[in-house]
């Protein structure tokens, strides 16, 4: 309040550990404060007479400075929930966390709030959910709010699933759409993607969407050793066959003569013998081609369903993955007519919906 004859006022400020942070001369009797963290402070006032002189001070009164900024996550972290959980904690890291601040996981207008939330620091917090079994599986929003209704919303950072293992390889999954390293929309139509990497290197396009990382190093391992006994035996077969060739004409040459029918007969025994090494071969060669056709069409079709197993919508449940399938049903009556084989006749009619979710 304006002192009369006053001059001018000095305002002082210490911090909550007892240091002095201001003492200003000031004019008015408003001051702004600028750049002052969150915590609780103390101030007293002087008045400045005519003389420039300062008067006693007031006493001390306490104030609270609160920081009011949207909180912030510093990292791209996608939360797994299950069925199988009673609790779960997540651990939050960011900045601008003030308490009391609020944490709800949000999905078709459906929110979730915390159990508790406990801020450790301003950049570290710890949200406990209690896991409702009957709560919808799917991909949640993550919301952060602070007392003074400052909101982050972080789209599709929550997977609840029916068991451990699966809500773990969704958050993989999501996490690898948000870290951008798939597209957003890959397991939507993922058939493409995944089918041409797996023709390319078998195994890598599991690996993209599967996480299969032993299929990216066994499966070229299978189609390197079957095409590799495919050229050894290729090669004995060219060399037989040549020997046969070569054995063949020379035995035309020889039969012609009367005093060449010993090196005939054991050149005709070498032909033979090269005729059926060559034929031997071949049939090794028709083997490992079909052994390496046949896991080559394998990884094809392993890599199509590795991508249908990772089908999954955004809406709350999912397609894939799970055992169970919910059904609702509304009944409802309705007058009208209906017809037997005596005629019309009016009484009830009813009408059944049934939708499912899988």
């Amino acid at each position: 309040m304006e002192v009369d004859g006053a001059t001018g006022y000095v305002l002082e400020i210490k911090n909550s550990s007892g240091y002095l942070v201001l003492s200003e001369k000031v004019k008015g009797t408003s001051y702004d404060l600028v750049n002052y963290t969150s915590g609780v402070y103390e101030h007293r006032v002087a008045v400045i007479n005519k003389l420039g002189k300062v008067g006693s001070y007031s006493d001390w009164v306490k104030f609270e400075v609160v920081v009011s900024r949207v909180p912030t996550l510093s990292k791209d972290s996608v939360y797994s929930v299950s069925k199988e959980d009673k609790e779960k904690v997540f651990l939050l890291e960011g900045k601008d966390f003030i308490h009391p601040m609020k944490v709800y996981m949000v999905t078709g207008g459906k929110r979730i709030p915390a159990k508790k939330v406990v801020i450790e620091s301003d950049g570290v917090a710890k949200a406990t959910f209690v896991v409702d079994p009957d709560t919808d599986t799917g991909i949640y929003d993550l919301v952060l709010e602070n007392p003074r209704n400052k909101t982050l919303t972080v789209k599709q950072r929550v997977v609840f699933s029916d068991t451990k293992e699966k809500a773990a390889n969704f958050a993989k999954r999501q996490e690898k759409i948000i870290s951008k390293e798939i597209p957003e929309d890959y397991y939507e139509t993922p058939y493409f993607s995944t089918l041409w990497r797996s023709t390319v290197i078998p195994g890598w396009g599991q690996k993209y969407i599967d996480g299969k990382n032993w299929k990216l190093y066994v499966y070229p391992a299978i189609a390197l050793s079957a095409a590799a006994v495919y050229a050894n035996s290729y090669n004995r077969f060219i060399s037989a066959r040549s020997d046969y060739q070569s054995a063949v004409l020379l035995g035309v040459v020889l039969a012609e003569r009367a005093d060449t029918q010993v090196l005939w007969l054991l050149n005709r025994t070498n032909a033979e013998a090269s005729f059926n090494r060559a034929k031997t071969e071949l049939g090794v060669i028709q083997a490992g081609a079909g052994i390496l056709g046949a896991f080559l069409i394998y990884n094809l079709v392993d890599s199509y369903f590795s991508a249908k197993r990772n089908v999954a919508s955004y809406e709350p449940g999912f397609p894939i993955g799970n055992e169970n399938q919910r059904f609702y049903a509304t009944m409802g009556t309705e007058s009208g007519f209906s017809q037997t084989k005596s005629g019309l006749e009016l009484g009830p009619r009813y009408q059944i919906e049934i939708s499912s979710r899988f």
